[in-house]
């Protein structure tokens, strides 16, 4: 009987090993695997988006990248990537591959030759630490889903939901089957595209001359005024789109864009009310300036009591003189300032793309102006009246373009991933606001703010004419010393002799629109001008 067991238990074990060593096998991959037990090792280089591009072509995101090398854990994979490894990483390469699966790293720029062992991806990066334009261009969320800006405008175009991989084919614990070929997955995806207006030498010699003049919130806007073509708009403070979360809760709120939003304006709305009086035949107006003007038992003071004596249109102008403008604001007419006002732009709103809007801001209304106290605070830019960035360029350019009005835009086309074009701009016919001759008269006297007024310091490099207007608003709001925190703002246009950009800056809490913005200007025009010269 003992025997008999014994022989039962001898042949029960031969078997039960036999079996065993056959898994042993298939799990070593000494066997081959059918297909229906293959496994796939994938390793992700980045998702795939589409991409925003500037009015030349050029990508505003994604245009940095590193290279990701996605190799077999083979000696082949090992030799090749040893030239362009340090030692230390050359060894650490060679412990990972040791565990039979696939690796990555990053080789940065270095360009490889591809072989059957390995794959080189192209990651792309987003958003850069220095990103520019970032307002316009928004941000995404953690899913890849755009949140704001472009990037939630025409986030069905510029979304696939796909990733740029390479796959391996291994057994279940992941170990990379000899033989079998590396598939890149998405590496010639196609998709779409948003072209935008800005261009991106003027957004960075904007952006640059903003930090360089320290402004910490604020912004400035180029328009192209033959076409109404935003070629830069930007808002400080800006953010790092990569880390939204740490912004959220910032008291300067940087993400807000601030070139799309209402504020104050003061004395640049000065030029409406010039154009206005010569539109009427008031362009030979004079005045008296003693410091100050009592309007039914309130005083209104020009800056700092200053007495500017006898002024026309252009001198007034040149000093910003604010009793001057009350007095040729009533020869106007509200009626007839609110019609210009309203021709130009000012209480209506911009919508640049789904999402992005250009505030409206307030203009007062015709029965607000019968208060001789509003009418004289409208008269020069204050009071309840507020306009955006965008409204004042409309402003200066229909001054700059023989009275033509042309409401910026902000996209130029849409594409689609088969090419398709889905939306593009075809160019609005311009309305005229002002009769040319009135421009005739206009723009050599804010050329004068310049050469000669208070705007000195907007000179542009080589004798190049500009022209503009400072400004210098009250807010209402105050500092812990009691002292009111102004905004202040630089409206103009270049070449003034043959107009092509208009520039509008604001800075919040500014001194001066004479001491801050005005450099911001001059900075700006030079640097178009001479890389245009360049180009």
């Amino acid at each position: 009987m003992t025997k008999r067991m014994i022989a039962v238990l001898t042949a029960f074990s031969l078997l039960y090993g036999s079996v065993a060593l056959k898994m042993y096998k298939i799990a070593t991959g000494e066997t081959v695997l059918a297909d229906s037990t293959r496994k796939k090792y994938t390793i992700t280089a980045g998702e795939i988006r589409g991409d925003i591009l500037d009015c030349n072509g050029l990508k505003l995101v994604s245009y940095d990248y590193e290279n990701i090398v996605a190799a077999k854990p083979t000696f082949k994979a090992l030799s090749a990537l040893e030239s362009v490894l340090e030692t230390s990483e050359y060894e650490l390469l060679r412990e990972r591959m040791k565990n039979l699966t696939a690796v990555s790293l990053s080789v940065g720029k270095q360009e490889l030759d591809e072989n059957s062992d390995f794959a080189v991806l192209r990651k792309y990066f987003r958003y850069e630490e220095n990103q520019i334009a970032d307002h316009i261009i928004g941000y995404l969320n953690g899913e890849g889903r755009g949140v704001s800006g472009i990037e939630k405008s025409f986030d069905s175009i510029l979304y696939t939901g796909k990733s740029l991989s390479a796959s391996f084919s291994s057994d279940v614990y992941g170990r990379v089957l000899s033989g079998m070929e590396i598939t890149v997955n998405n590496g010639e995806l196609t998709t779409g595209a948003v072209t935008l207006t800005v261009d991106t030498e003027i957004q960075k010699a904007v952006e640059t001359a903003l930090d360089k003049n320290n402004v910490k919130c604020g912004g400035a806007v180029v328009v192209e005024i033959a076409t109404g073509a935003i070629r830069a708009i930007a808002s400080r403070p800006d953010f790092d789109a990569r880390n939204i979360s740490t912004y959220l809760n910032d008291k300067d709120s940087p993400l807000l864009n601030r070139a799309l939003n209402p504020y104050s304006v003061g004395s640049v709305f000065k030029v409406v009310v010039a154009a206005s009086a010569i539109e009427k035949g008031l362009g030979s107006f004079n005045y008296e300036c003693t410091g100050s003007v009592d309007i039914d038992g309130t005083t209104f003071i020009c800056n700092k009591n200053t007495v500017h004596g006898k002024l026309d249109i252009t001198k007034a102008l040149e000093c910003s003189c604010n009793t001057f403008f009350i007095e040729l604001a009533k020869k106007v007419g509200a009626k007839a300032l609110l019609e210009t006002a309203s021709l130009m732009g000012f209480g209506q709103e911009n919508i640049l793309a789904d999402g992005i809007v250009s505030k409206s801001g307030v203009i007062p209304s015709l029965d607000e102006l019968e208060s001789s106290g509003a009418f004289a605070n409208f008269s020069f830019g204050q009071g309840r009246f507020t306009a955006t960035m965008l409204q004042l360029c409309n402003m200066m350019s229909a001054v700059a373009d023989e009275g033509r009005f042309r409401k910026p835009y902000l996209v130029e086309r849409v594409t689609g991933a088969d090419g398709t074009v889905i939306q593009s701009h075809s160019g609005d016919y311009p309305v005229f606001v002002l009769s040319s001759k009135t421009c005739e008269k206009l723009k050599p006297m804010l050329v004068s703010v310049i050469e000669n007024g208070n705007a000195q310091k907007a000179k542009l490099r080589n004798g190049v004419p500009a022209a503009g207007k400072t400004a210098t608003a009250q807010t209402g709001v105050f500092r812990e010393n009691g002292t009111e925190i102004c905004n202040t703002w630089f409206a103009g246009f270049f070449p003034a002799d043959n107009p092509k950009y208009t520039v509008v800056i604001l800075k919040e809490g500014g001194v001066s629109g004479a001491m801050d913005c005005a450099p911001i200007f001059k900075c700006i025009a030079d640097e178009i001008t001479e890389f245009e010269k360049n180009s």
